[in-house]
């Protein structure tokens, strides 16, 4: 028997709602999971309006192709990380876009999966890649990089037990190798004090190493910055974010094109789920969606 696995995308309403300005235009997720966001825009455009979405992980490529079947060839699912859509847009003719839209959460899937290795919850082989063919994984950063990389790794996330956690990485790891998500957790456990955290102790360390094997940071200033030239005047981007490093970049990249004056703030404020969605959905509490608009030519 497969597996089945729901995910409810973030803020959906307003996406639509704020990324939306040309119902006939083309349009790009770039993140695309498996395909809430993008049911959502296609949902708003006319029979002419068409989306575009890549995802790196071929297992959630292939959950949105079965979810959006129903659009037909309105809809083409590519297999690529967005870091590279400047080609993948282009092998598929397409030299500019209406809007593009990043959300740069985790898929539930990927959380729920045991296999996939970025669970605290669920005991798993550390691994934590969004693609598998990605040769870094979470094992070998913990295994094999030196107690300085690790230390500033997980010190640059906010972490501020970092050096009591690295040195407990390194003294269990001389022993035997750390092998699972479960043994890692534990590790972290014992290793800082516990009382009045609000979430597990092993949080922000899960969250710098998944943001390491996966190239996070580099690969989302590398993707607004090439999908840039694409967006049409008049055209958005947006960018849902969850935790603070990534937003401060997408803050200081948006604030950047504003200030050059080739772009204009939609969202001065992010927008944010309402409070009926966060109790709904735990997972969208920390959630931030940004957008702006390239300037319109004579405006």
């Amino acid at each position: 028997m497969s597996e089945c696995y729901g995910h409810e995308p973030v803020m959906a309403v307003q996406v639509a709602d704020l990324m939306v300005t040309d119902r006939e235009g083309v349009y790009l997720d770039a993140t695309l999971g498996m395909g809430g966001h993008a049911r959502a825009v296609l949902e708003r455009l006319g029979p002419k309006g068409r989306l575009v979405g890549l995802d790196w992980d071929p297992e959630m490529a292939a959950h949105a192709r079965r979810n959006l079947a129903d659009f037909g060839s309105r809809v083409t699912v590519i297999e690529s990380n967005f870091a590279n859509l400047d080609e993948a847009l282009r092998r598929e003719g397409i030299e500019s876009v209406s809007g593009a839209l990043f959300d740069l959460g985790v898929s539930s899937l990927h959380f729920d999966k045991p296999s996939r290795g970025f669970s605290i919850r669920h005991d798993g082989p550390l691994d934590m890649r969004i693609n598998p063919s990605n040769p870094l994984t979470a094992a070998a950063i913990i295994n094999q990089w030196p107690y300085e990389q690790i230390e500033h790794l997980i010190r640059v996330v906010g972490e501020r037990w970092s050096t009591r956690i690295s040195r407990a990485i390194v003294q269990k790891r001389e022993k035997k190798p750390i092998e699972t998500t479960g043994e890692l957790a534990r590790i972290i456990e014992n290793a800082v004090p516990v009382r009045g955290l609000k979430t597990h102790p092993a949080t922000r360390t899960f969250l710098a190493v998944r943001v390491a094997v996966n190239y996070e940071f580099d690969n989302l200033t590398r993707g607004m910055q090439k999908v840039s030239s694409f967006i049409r005047p008049g055209g958005r981007m947006g960018v849902i974010t969850f935790h603070s490093l990534e937003d401060r970049i997408v803050k200081e990249t948006f604030r950047l094109k504003i200030k050059l004056g080739d772009w204009n703030p939609v969202t001065r404020k992010p927008a944010v789920p309402s409070d009926e969605e966060t109790a709904a959905n735990r997972r969208a509490r920390s959630a931030k969606l940004r957008v702006i608009e390239k300037v319109e030519e004579g405006k």
